[in-house]
């Protein structure tokens, strides 16, 4: 009997049913287009600063420490402002930017990371049906919330950093 449960629990694994893997570490954001991340304008520090696409480096401002929520649902801490980002309106609709604020417990504040095909994600702002969707491929564009769309715009990778700058 407990041979027949460890086969059956290993073959749920295999097909894909039981993917659910926590998120642990610091990394860069990156588009899978642009190959540009995520990061505070001008790593500025101030509450209320975009977040734009820029080009990869490993420095602070462009690193984010996953902390962990439920499920797939993450909270970001950037490594050099110690704060996250939410979208600008509230309540978010389609077109919102996204903008630095402090950490606090709020629901805009929460992304649910849904890996999809070559450990890509669509990350979604969690109850709401939006994405982090790159506004274009220029460096310093916005970031803004889109409905899903079959756009690679809205794939991201993780690439695992951790910088002294």
């Amino acid at each position: 009997m407990r041979k027949l449960f460890f086969i059956f629990a290993l073959s749920l694994f295999s097909v894909g049913i039981i993917t659910s893997q926590t998120i642990i570490g610091t990394y860069a954001i990156q588009n899978t287009v642009t190959n540009k991340n995520l990061r505070p304008y001008d790593a500025g520090n101030q509450n209320g600063n975009r977040i734009v696409l820029y080009n990869h480096v490993e420095w602070k401002c462009m690193t984010w420490d996953f902390v962990h929520i439920n499920d797939n649902t993450y909270q970001l801490k950037n490594l050099f402002t110690s704060k996250t980002f939410q979208p600008k309106d509230t309540p978010a609709k389609q077109g919102s930017t996204l903008e630095q604020q402090p950490l606090s417990g709020s629901a805009t504040q929460q992304w649910e990371f849904i890996k999809g095909a070559n450990n890509n994600y669509l990350i979604r702002l969690k109850g709401t049906e939006l994405y982090i969707t790159a506004s274009s491929s220029q460096t310093n564009s916005d970031i803004v919330l889109q409905p899903v769309q079959k756009n690679a715009l809205q794939q991201w990778r993780l690439v695992a950093q951790n910088p002294d700058m």
